[in-house]
């Protein structure tokens, strides 16, 4: 884990991303009005969800925006004000993002979730990781997630960073990804842009995602409801990996609602957008929402794709937060034909994803 972080504030409203993988650690929004309510919620909450709901202290940056990474956070920490809450669950301490247990808030490239087998076939050449990336036997999402970014550009609200992917036997692509981060408080918002370039001379297979975790107040996802608008559910096997053909589509009413579950770890795909935008919602039992927005994916059986997983594997705070993953492509693109002209990209060009959050109290 690198030994400083980068942090974004706009009014009372708090980024904190850490330049390993350009992960963000926590984004905090605060609304002073809802002070009264909050501390009402806070009340009726376990134990398990207070200390779920406060860990990285405001307060840590200096005037350049760097703040010193802290090696232990209390988890038990006071928020820093009662109108407070804290919307991603990210890494909270060094050992947790060492361990790099669920990717947390993850940035996802050149590809996202798992390739069958950890391998694949490009434009006939045919590739194998053999278990040597940081995501195991199924090259679990992609290779930046450990990769220190260098920062391009910083401001108050604002930030752009890039990195070079590793190059591998597997992936002797060049290719770069740029990614920007940027905050609001009125409304309370996160967008994030991802842009892969491909350096190279001739094509790349790249695809994108990002990794989320939203932290639940209660502290059981099962307590959250999540409702996307998609047509069909991605069926997959043992390994979460795509079965072939159409086999792999399950049609469903839209928009999907999942709720009263802790237990799942599925994908869908077919979005359906509005005026150009796929989403996701996900709502709370303390009546906080959160929109999630994907902007200009491409659309289709097997494209644009939301994952959803409750986190009841996780190492740390099993079952506490919900990921919902924006990717451009669904699992084991790479080996998809339905995703070969969207996962290939021309020397000189990009790929490109756009990710809006707004959060409501």
């Amino acid at each position: 884990m690198s030994p400083e972080t980068w942090t974004l504030r706009s009014g009372n409203d708090c980024l904190v991303v850490s330049p390993m993988g350009a992960t963000v650690l926590d984004w905090q929004v605060c609304d002073l009005r809802a002070g009264d309510s909050a501390q009402q919620v806070a009340g009726t909450e376990t134990k398990e969800s207070a200390k779920a709901s406060s860990y990285w202290e405001d307060g840590l940056a200096d005037s350049s925006g760097v703040s010193a990474y802290q090696s232990d956070y209390r988890a038990d920490s006071a928020p820093t004000c009662p109108g407070c809450v804290h919307v991603l669950d990210g890494y909270r301490s060094q050992d947790e993002a060492r361990q790099m247990d669920g990717f947390r808030n993850a940035l996802l490239a050149p590809w996202s979730n798992r390739i069958r087998d950890g391998k694949y076939c490009f434009q006939g050449k045919e590739y194998d990781f053999k278990g040597e990336t940081i995501g195991g036997e199924l090259a679990l999402h992609g290779l930046i997630a450990n990769q220190v970014f260098e920062l391009i550009e910083l401001k108050p609200d604002y930030l752009r960073a890039k990195v070079r992917v590793p190059k591998l036997e597997a992936y002797p692509f060049e290719v770069e990804i740029e990614v920007t981060y940027q905050i609001s408080s009125s409304p309370h918002r996160l967008s994030l842009d991802m842009v892969a370039h491909n350096k190279g001379t001739g094509d790349a297979p790249i695809t994108l995602g990002w990794h989320p975790y939203f932290l639940c107040p209660t502290g059981r996802a099962k307590n959250a409801k999540v409702t996307i608008a998609a047509e069909n559910l991605v069926v997959t096997d043992e390994q979460l990996i795509p079965l072939r053909g159409q086999a792999a589509f399950c049609a469903q009413e839209s928009p999907v609602i999942l709720y009263g579950r802790g237990d799942f770890d599925c994908a869908y795909t077919s979005l359906i957008p509005k005026d150009g935008v796929a989403w996701a919602v996900l709502e709370h039992l303390n009546g906080s929402s959160t929109v999630l927005q994907m902007a200009g994916a491409k659309q289709g059986q097997g494209l644009a794709s939301f994952q959803v997983y409750s986190a009841q594997d996780l190492l740390n705070r099993a079952g506490e937060s919900i990921a919902v993953e924006p990717l451009l492509a669904m699992t084991d693109a790479f080996n998809r034909p339905e995703c070969q002209d969207l996962v290939t990209v021309s020397p000189g060009c990009s790929q490109e994803m756009h990710v809006c959050i707004e959060h409501h109290m």
